[in-house]
């Protein structure tokens, strides 16, 4: 082996481990740029943050005290999907159809102006009709569904304000706008 052999051999491995080491470090720089913070909020699943997608209730919290959960067993879920100035859904045992209107706390919005779903932190309930006998006839409820029914019920009436919120694991909360430190709230996962 000639000494300009060894010698390229040498300066070309040196120069393989500098560039090896600089791609190991862009290539961290740039992993740690895609990550989130973790209290970075959610990023809203399709182009709505709650509309044009079905939402299941799996927690109804009237009081502190109650658990509130709603059992993965139940024969029929409660479930809502909310339109740019409706709500249809179920309580489990009956379907309804709501008209909403939604509003923004944002700076650029005028106060006590509608805002369009998706720029909106609250929803109002403008009229509200149950049916009884929903798209399949009488469904029997009874036990853990006609709590659900009950308490769900009581929050969809007209006039009730709610809050919307997007928790980390991209739930929607509704939380009744009544004042009280404990309010009510209704969890939904997304379908």
């Amino acid at each position: 082996m000639t000494i300009s052999n060894l010698f390229g051999q040498k300066f070309l491995g040196r120069t393989v481990n500098k560039y090896v080491a600089g791609g190991l470090a862009a290539a961290a720089l740039v992993l740690a740029g895609c990550s989130t913070p973790d209290d970075a909020p959610p990023e809203p699943l399709g182009d709505d943050r709650v509309g044009g997608k079905t939402w299941q209730a799996i927690g109804v919290y009237t009081s502190p005290e109650s658990n509130g959960a709603i059992s993965e067993n139940a024969l029929v879920v409660p479930r809502v999907v909310f339109g740019e100035t409706s709500m249809i859904g179920s309580t489990g045992c009956e379907h309804f159809r709501a008209e909403v209107s939604y509003f923004s706390d944002a700076p650029d919005s005028e106060d006590d102006s509608a805002a369009e779903l998706r720029k909106a932190d609250s929803v109002r309930i403008d009229s509200i009709a149950y049916d009884t006998e929903g798209e399949t006839g009488s469904v029997e409820c009874s036990g853990e569904m006609q709590w659900t029914h009950n308490n769900l019920s009581r929050l969809y009436v007209e006039g009730n304000e709610f809050d919307i919120a997007v928790d980390k694991n991209n739930q929607l909360i509704l939380t009744l706008q009544d004042d009280l430190v404990n309010s009510p709230a209704i969890r939904f996962v997304g379908l």
